[in-house]
């Protein structure tokens, strides 16, 4: 799935009605089912109406006993059981621990094949994306469904595990005037009395709970056609109106099929695949046959359309469809290798829209995600790729950057080191071995090692099995007849950091060096804390080396004498994502007391005027130091006009419009360059334009490109005033489009006046947006500003007890989880203080937030000491070199 999967814990209401009730306690389990009684089928049917508030519903499992039950466990959460019977026999309902449910009977249940038949109802949620919810789109309403990680016990008294995976039978009671569709095609369909009908699909294969999906509503339904080796029937499914908005996704997904199914070397696996829109929502999901989709990432008026968004389009749809394959068609054992699934189809959708679109480069896009997340792995409190699943809290926290940025760069690792063939055939292997069942790390390390020819399994766990990133320092001995680079290794880890420094790792390191006129390549795996490596195809000392070829690998390079200010020199040699990762690792080894500011701050005029965004956005990165958290206040005027300096004048030139033969380059430049401009250079011109260009969009958006908009309107709230503020408030209101007004919150929480920050954030409390959609923009948009940073956590410190009653359990974790990133901006002693005191008993009931607050503190605490030893340094550094301060 992209993006964070929740569960939030509530109450399991039991209706007993006329069965018998024990008067004897039973133990119920806490975590997880074992597998003393395991579903062989499921066969469930339910009534629908998308304007209610709950569902009717009759589930017939079976099952087979592999153990004689006294009881046998369910996990059920917020379910009315009415009626229920095992082997034909009535069933006393007994409560479990917080999700369970038992069905008792008078006898030991012996073992063998039985049958459990459940009459029971359910909730509709208009609040939340977990289980069953509503969601309503020019005014008519649709239900969807969002069962991973641990939702499907919301519509059904089931075993909801990934490891129980068996063949399901849905039939949907729904007004006869919609449209219902499933995970299979549909086989019936039956008038019934009141107007209604009794739609029934197909048996599916195999299945999880979590990748059970049905969904009803008045759906517009567009073909695109069919795809791959079986002719598989495609068809995007949308909320009424918007058949007009399909036409890249339908002509994108097809072709996208066809290379992944290349790639396995298998066809699709399922009997159709629909996909299908959700308005509000803003992530998607792997469903068997029937994926989900935020209307944003799917849908657009191809008048209004932009080349970000359709990038954004075909990397989720190549992610969910890698899924049907890798997740879906095998499923992972237990939530700890929910990164076999989720970072796998991370480096898969790279690869599949990289050979679809060789323009677009996504292997800078996935060096740029690696990159990323190497910030969040610099944490003690960080988590590991295959990390121990032992509460509900390590559920939650398991879709996070680590599995999906960490997991996919370290499987791009180790295919750039096995080699594609290999690797691919290694993939195959572990799809082929393991189709319709579940599986485990050891299981698919054991293909890839078939597929390579060599067992990489020690190598890759290293990986897996520890968290953290490495840091591989590199000399360059040119006294021996072979040049030779000396390698070392360690834990990267910012100044002040309590983790352990003596991990090892095994690394595939790849060096690349330029000698007699050529660019040559050497690879060797470090599994030592240092070893040396002879430049084989070198008879002389090269003029430069790089320490990660092509920017595959995970780990950060450190350089060692003159090879920077070489490599630096030599710049032009190297590829965009080796530029990126170059300025990355600098800025990292800054944070880390290994590289001097001023040193990392003179490479930002070398490097602000290349053509390619992302290393225009790496330079950006070490820019920001000059204006950042451990700059004192005094001191920003002198960073905004160094800023100013290196990239005013081309920001400028750029503007806020399209310009006439602007390619698709100078566009994403232009995203990345002119807010940044205004935000930290304080640009002046570039700030007024923002707020007449935000004025004229909100009564006619084609004023600027649809990608624009995004960074206009918050750009603009910084120095607007209390009528932008009433604008965007009546525009927001107005908005039918969710794209429009997720656009126009976007604004609403980036305004300077504390005033008017406070008005934005009474909207979180009066129920006029859907949370969905206005949490995140309103609550921590005032945290990348200083004079609005510290209001997030006073509001939540005021208002802790109304948040706590309005936010719901979303996809991934309770939303309240977010809470505690409200101190993002906090680094001094006394504000950590209170912000520990408020939050410390409070998360301990939040499904995923002790983790949040922890990585926050922790985050707070190498501020305060980075910001004591590095905010003189920079200080001086700008004294020094901007222009009328000597």
């Amino acid at each position: 799935m992209s993006g964070a999967h929740l569960t939030c814990v509530l109450r399991i209401i039991i209706i007993f009605a006329s069965l018998p009730v024990l008067a004897t306690a039973v133990e119920g389990p806490n975590l997880r089912l074992d597998n003393s009684v395991v579903p062989t089928h499921y066969s469930v049917q339910l009534t629908v109406t998308p304007d209610s508030n709950t569902f009717e519903a009759s589930i017939d499992i079976d099952v087979k006993v592999n153990r004689s039950q006294p009881v046998i466990w369910l996990n059920a959460l917020n379910l009315d059981l009415k009626r229920a019977t095992v082997a034909g026999q009535t069933a006393s309902i007994v409560p479990g621990n917080k999700a369970f449910v038992g069905l008792r009977f008078n006898r030991l249940l012996a073992p063998g094949p039985v049958s459990i038949h459940i009459d029971y109802s359910g909730k509709i949620s208009r609040n939340s994306s977990a289980g069953v919810f509503q969601l309503q789109d020019r005014g008519n309403w649709y239900v969807y469904t969002q069962f991973e990680s641990t939702d499907a016990r919301r519509a059904f008294p089931c075993f909801d595990q990934p490891d129980f995976k068996t063949t399901w039978d849905i039939a949907l009671k729904v007004p006869q005037a919609l449209t219902a569709f499933a995970n299979t095609p549909e086989v019936s369909n039956t008038p019934q009395a009141s107007g209604t009908k009794l739609v029934r699909f197909a048996t599916t294969r195999p299945l999880p709970s979590y990748l059970v999906a049905f969904a009803v509503g008045p759906f517009d339904v567009v073909k695109a056609g069919t795809a791959g080796k079986n002719k598989t029937a495609l068809r995007i499914l949308m909320p009424r109106g918007h058949t007009g908005e399909a036409e890249f996704a339908a002509g994108a997904i097809p072709e996208l099929l066809t290379l992944l199914e290349d790639y396995f070397g298998m066809p699709f696996p399922y009997q159709k695949l629909d996909s299908i829109v959700m308005p509000v929502s803003n992530f998607a999901m792997e469903n068997a046959g029937l994926i989900t989709y935020g209307a944003d990432l799917l849908l657009s008026d191809p008048k209004k359309d932009s080349i970000r968004r359709q990038r954004i389009c075909a990397i989720v749809a190549a992610h969910e469809m890698a899924h049907q394959w890798f997740g879906d068609l095998v499923t992972t054992a237990w939530w700890d290798d929910i990164w076999l699934n989720e970072a796998f189809a991370t480096w898969l959708e790279g690869k599949i829209v990289g050979r679809w679109r060789p323009a677009w480069h996504m292997e800078v896009q996935a060096a740029e995600d690696m990159l990323g997340v190497m910030r969040q792995d610099r944490l003690a409190s960080a988590r590991k790729i295959r990390q121990p699943i032992e509460s509900e809290n390590d559920i939650a926290n398991a879709f996070d950057g680590i599995t999906y940025q960490k997991g996919a760069a370290v499987i791009s690792m180790f295919e750039h080191w096995i080699g594609e063939d290999k690797f691919r055939n290694g993939v195959r292997q572990y799809i082929s071995d393991n189709a319709d069942k579940n599986a485990t790390a050891q299981q698919f390390l054991a293909a890839l090692s078939k597929g390579a020819g060599r067992d990489v399994a020690p190598a890759f766990s290293t990986f897996l099995n520890q968290s953290g990133t490495p840091v591989v320092s590199v000399s360059l001995d040119c006294s021996s007849a072979k040049p030779q680079v000396k390698l070392e290794q360690s834990r990267y880890l910012p100044a002040g950091s309590t983790a352990p420094r003596d991990q090892l790792w095994s690394i595939p390191v790849c060096v690349r060096y330029w000698v007699e006129g050529k660019v040559q390549s050497d690879c060797t795996l470090l599994a030592a804390r240092s070893s040396e490596m002879v430049l084989t195809r070198a008879s002389s000392c090269p003029a430069w080396v790089l320490g990660n070829d092509a920017e595959a690998s995970y780990y950060r390079v450190a350089y060692s004498g003159s090879l920077l200010e070489h490599l630096v020199t030599n710049s032009h040699e190297l590829t965009t994502a080796e530029k990126a990762g170059l300025l990355s690792d600098v800025h990292a080894l800054v944070d880390a007391g290994g590289v001097a500011p001023s040193a990392a701050l003179a490479l930002v005029p070398k490097f602000a005027n290349e053509p390619r965004r992302e290393v225009v956005g790496g330079a950006i990165g070490v820019a920001e130091l000059a204006t950042g958290h451990f700059v004192d206040a005094n001191a920003i005027p002198l960073g905004r006009q160094f800023i100013a300096a290196n990239f005013a004048q081309r920001a400028e030139q750029l503007g806020w419009r399209t310009q006439p033969g602007d390619d698709d380059e100078r566009k994403l430049l232009r995203l990345t360059l002119v807010p940044f401009a205004v935000t930290e250079g304080g640009d002046r011109k570039l700030a007024d334009d923002a707020v007449r260009l935000a004025r004229e969009w909100l009564k006619d958006p084609s004023v600027v490109d649809p990608d624009m908009a995004g960074p206009l309107l918050p750009v603009a709230a910084r120095v607007g005033d209390g009528s932008l503020f009433d604008a965007y408030l009546a525009a927001a209101k107005s908005a039918k489009d969710s794209r429009q007004r997720r656009t126009i919150l976007g604004g609403l929480g980036r305004f300077s006046d504390p005033a008017l920050v406070r008005r934005a954030f009474g909207l979180l409390l009066n129920g006029e947006f859907d949370l969905r959609e206005a949490f995140y923009p309103i609550l921590f948009g005032p945290l990348d500003r200083r004079e609005t940073d510290h209001l997030p956590f006073e509001f939540v410190r005021e208002h802790i007890a109304e948040l706590m009653k309005v936010l719901p359990g979303e996809v991934g974790s309770d939303m309240a989880a977010a809470l505690p990133q409200v101190g993002a901006a906090f680094c001094d002693a006394s504000s950590r203080a209170a912000f520990d005191e408020f939050f410390r008993d409070r998360v301990k009931t939040i499904v995923g937030g002790p983790r949040t607050l922890a990585q926050q503190l922790e985050r707070i605490d190498l501020c305060i000491q980075q910001k004591a030893k590095l905010g003189p340094q920079i200080d001086a550094f700008l004294r020094a070199n901007v222009s009328g301060t000597r």
